[in-house]
């Protein structure tokens, strides 16, 4: 659910990006790639494991860990039962199965289309028409094209309105435009809750009726005789969402695109500039969650002396600075035993709301910053943001109970690691 969550995010923020660089421009070619191009890093980006890079770049690690406090997941406290504030965990027995039913409905339809596509390649007799080979529908809707396969009702479509189409439809056949639409529809399946998705693909969509246009105007066909066949041609039954439809929406949209003056060869430097933005956004967004996931921590501290401990044994390679100092960021982070699920759960299983808070209306974050000894032993539990004394001492209660975590490591040496858990508390 997490990679999923990454995923939608990056689309969400393609999306965006997309319609203030590209939409207004008529690179389609190009507009057509950096679609592409954003679904692909949508799902890419997440997958990758920048645990071993972070691993061996101390200040990645540092400004990764830092941002990453900033979304600290909390423990959300409320009339007496403990649950996770992470949305994800609260509906932990929820979503997949709802995620999981949608994906099935959403696959068992495009299976049902593609299976009634093939059964039309297969029982429509063709024809070649104007040297291009032609399945001959038997139906009134619209002409439309699958791969290299196109569907026109030559019975019901004139000699000069059967050019344009060909011209359109082809265009559509030899750039391989069905191959857009097939992934634009397994982005659905795969993010069919974020809209997102289905603004993505219908830009996608839309877009390669551009092309097809441009090749039917390029090839010198009258622009309004053009356009007036379009009008004509919405009134027949749209096809399937797998098929490139001849007369497909939204018919306004393109005849502006038609008469558009086309923007200079310099336009597309931006391009090359378009996925800079959501590449760095989204590897840094997957570097903080790749370093939350490959240390099962969220801590949000600051540095300070303390006192030396005493040694049982002699380090030679230690430092001074290493034995004294308590760590905001380590290059192998402390880790509580089963990782942060397993905190998780013991936080939610033993803090309850005081009764005395529940009957005066208190409510808030406690906020509690600890260190984590050489030894793995939690210590110096302090509170940093408090709200009254029942809920910072049942916030402190619960946290002085923790086991032993495995302790941080830097340069090799195990060392004090200090960072904060925050609780809040709210009645519902």
């Amino acid at each position: 659910m997490t990679y999923l969550l990454q995923v939608n995010i990056g689309l969400l923020l393609f999306y965006t990006l997309y319609q203030l660089v590209c939409k207004q421009d008529t690179h389609f070619a190009w507009r057509r790639g950096v679609l592409l191009l954003s679904i692909a890093l949508s799902f890419l980006i997440p997958a990758i494991d920048l645990k071993l890079w972070m691993e061996n770049s101390y200040p990645i690690a540092s400004i990764s860990q830092y941002y990453a406090t900033l979304a600290l997941p909390q423990i959300i406290v409320h009339t007496g039962d403990a649950t996770h504030g992470n949305l994800w965990q609260q509906l932990d027995f929820l979503l997949p199965p709802l995620y999981l039913t949608g994906v099935t409905i959403l696959a068992a339809r495009l299976f049902v289309q593609l299976k009634s596509i093939c059964l039309m390649i297969r029982r429509l007799p063709s024809k070649i028409c104007q040297g291009i080979v032609v399945k001959q529908l038997d139906s009134h809707s619209g002409p439309f094209s699958f791969f290299k396969w196109i569907f026109v009702n030559l019975h019901s479509t004139d000699e000069k309105e059967l050019e344009d189409i060909l011209i359109h439809e082809n265009a559509h056949a030899q750039q391989l435009h069905s191959v857009d639409v097939i992934l634009a529809e397994v982005m659905c399946i795969a993010c069919w809750m974020n809209p997102f998705a289905w603004l993505m693909k219908k830009e996608i969509k839309q877009n390669l009726e551009f092309l097809a246009d441009q090749k039917v105007i390029n090839a010198g066909f009258d622009m309004k005789r053009y356009q007036y066949h379009l009008l004509a041609m919405t009134c027949n039954k749209p096809q399937q969402t797998l098929f490139n439809s001849f007369n497909l929406s939204n018919l306004k949209k393109r005849i502006i695109m038609m008469k558009k003056e086309k923007n200079n060869r310099k336009g597309h430097i931006k391009y090359a500039f378009f996925t800079i933005p959501a590449l760095a956004l989204l590897i840094a967004g997957n570097s903080s969650c790749s370093s939350k996931n490959a240390e099962k921590e969220e801590k949000k501290v600051q540095t300070e002396t303390t006192a030396p401990e005493k040694k049982t044994e002699q380090v030679p390679t230690a430092t001074p600075a290493l034995d004294q100092e308590v760590f905001a960021v380590v290059e192998q982070m402390p880790e509580y035993p089963g990782g942060l699920p397993e905190l998780m759960k013991f936080l939610n299983k033993n803090i309850k709301y005081p009764p005395q808070a529940k009957e005066n209306n208190i409510q808030g974050k406690v906020i509690v910053q600890f260190v984590i000894n050489k030894d793995g032993t939690p210590c110096e539990f302090n509170v940093i943001q408090s709200i009254s004394p029942e809920l910072d001492e049942e916030a402190l209660r619960v946290l002085k109970q923790m086991p032993k975590w495995k302790p941080g490591m830097q340069k090799g040496q195990k060392v004090r690691v200090k960072f904060t858990v925050p609780v809040s508390f709210k009645l519902f």
